[in-house]
This record gives structure tokens, C-alpha cells and sequence, in this order.
């Protein structure tokens, strides 16, 4: 009897001996996830956007063709589009129960901006097949005028865990966004009576590549040793150049899936 007592302490007090080990195993190692989710860009409202881009194309017109071109249009409405569909995809190591960190690639989606009216009057443009011989055209239909903002790029961030018991963690992370930034500015011409005669009047693209601070916080139900679920949000500041096409915050929600 006694044998067995001294046996049963033993084998105790070697679990408690060896549980900080295995509690410090159980967190440390490399992981992988992919998330998507839903996004806002801080553009300003549709009425700021329409006296924008109003003023934009008074100066656009006279830009049109070559000369001989003399066109007038009306607007009609406009449409914003600033909610983003963004997704990633990111490799971690989580070196204890504490610390995090992690390399992945984002791509935040987009917004559409588009202005629709009437146009009319005569464009001039030279003709495709040499480029030097011009070409006079009536126009007597409609325009689109579109802005169209791009970002993507490549993440790395730093995360501080915060355990909540075997199953449950919350986080904030810190890092830098390697942010590739397109602005694209169109004005298209649509024939009233042939839709499929479409053509490009303008076309501008402007790119950045700027290095931006994002951070987040978030919670993660760790629902086995494979697999983790978690929740977050998450703010990308000053996206773009504001000396080329402008800077705008991103704010993002996020669920992702993490494979350990």
C-alpha cells in the first residue's frame, strides 16, 4: 500500500514537473491562414465626390481630342461604391504564449466611383492606322467618368497574445504595409443607339508604392491543436501618395482561418 502511495505521488508530482513545458510546446510553432472580409475606405461622401469630380471634368473637356474638338456634356448621376472586399493570406510563429509574428499578402479591393451624363459635339482624333491623320466624328450620346482605386501589397506585423484559457486568445498587432496603390481615372463615350460602341475620350492611371503602418486587434477560438478561428479588425493609415493620387485610411473586418 504504501509502495503504491509513493508510486501515485511520484507520476503526480512528474505531471506538474513537466506542465510548463508542455504548456510553453503547445503555443510555440509556425502556422498559415487565409481571411476575407469586408472593408471601408475613407473617401468622403458622394456629394464631395461629385463636386470633385464636377470640377474635374470642367477641366477635363477641353482636353478631349485633337483640336478641332468642341464638346459639351450634362451629368445625370453618380453612384459610390466604398465598401471593399478585401482578402490575405499570411505565415506566423508564435514563439510562447505571448508573442507572435507574422509575413502575408493583402489585397484590400476596391472602389468605384462613377458619374454618368449626356455628351454631344464634334471629336477630333487621329486615326489608329498611321496616328497622324485625323479623324472628325459626331458624338450625340452618353459619358461614364469613373475613379477606381486599387491597393495590395505584402504585410509584416508583430502580435501580442493575450491567453483567455486553453481555447480562447485576443491580440493586437503593429506592423508595416508594402502598399502597391492604383488610381485609375476614366471618361468613356456611349453611343445612345449602338451600346457596343464604347471608347475611351481620357484615361489616366496613376501607381504608388508607399510603405504604410497598419495595426489591429482581434479574438481567436483555437478549436483544436490544428485548427484556429479568429476575429479582427484592422486599420491601414494614409493608403496611396497624397502627392500623386492621395492618401485614405482603410478600416477592415476580417474572419480567417488559421492551419498549425
Amino acid at each position: 500500500m504504501i509502495n503504491k502511495t509513493r508510486l501515485l505521488a511520484g507520476l503526480a508530482l512528474s505531471c506538474v514537473l513537466s506542465a510548463p513545458s508542455a504548456f510553453a510546446e503547445e503555443y510555440r510553432g509556425f502556422y498559415f491562414g487565409v481571411w476575407g472580409g469586408s472593408g471601408d475606405m475613407d473617401f468622403g461622401s458622394k456629394a464631395d465626390a461629385d463636386e470633385v469630380v464636377a470640377d474635374l471634368l470642367a477641366e477635363e473637356f477641353p482636353l478631349i481630342g485633337l483640336p478641332g474638338t468642341s464638346l459639351s456634356g450634362t451629368i445625370l448621376g453618380s453612384d459610390l461604391d466604398d465598401t471593399m472586399t478585401p482578402w490575405g493570406a499570411q505565415v506566423g510563429f508564435r514563439f510562447n504564449k505571448w508573442v507572435a509574428a507574422e509575413v502575408g499578402y493583402v489585397d484590400l479591393g476596391e472602389l468605384l466611383y462613377t458619374m454618368s451624363g449626356s455628351i454631344s459635339g464634334t471629336y477630333v482624333y487621329p486615326c489608329p492606322c498611321d496616328g497622324s491623320t485625323a479623324i472628325t466624328r459626331s458624338l450625340n450620346g452618353g459619358f461614364e467618368r469613373s475613379l477606381q482605386v486599387t491597393s495590395a501589397g505584402i504585410t509584416a506585423a508583430a502580435l501580442g497574445m493575450l491567453p483567455l484559457g486553453q481555447h480562447f486568445d485576443l491580440h493586437v498587432r503593429g506592423g508595416v504595409y508594402y502598399a502597391d496603390t492604383r488610381v485609375t481615372n476614366r471618361l468613356r463615350y456611349i453611343d445612345r443607339v449602338d451600346q457596343s460602341d464604347v471608347f475611351n475620350l481620357l484615361h489616366r492611371r496613376v501607381d504608388a508604392s508607399q510603405t504604410e503602418l497598419f495595426g489591429g486587434v482581434g479574438a481567436a477560438w483555437n478549436i483544436n491543436q490544428s485548427f484556429t478561428l479568429r476575429v479582427e479588425y484592422q486599420r491601414f493609415f494614409d493608403v496611396g501618395d497624397d502627392e500623386k493620387n492621395g492618401e485614405s485610411d482603410i478600416d477592415v473586418i476580417n474572419v480567417s482561418v488559421l492551419f498549425k
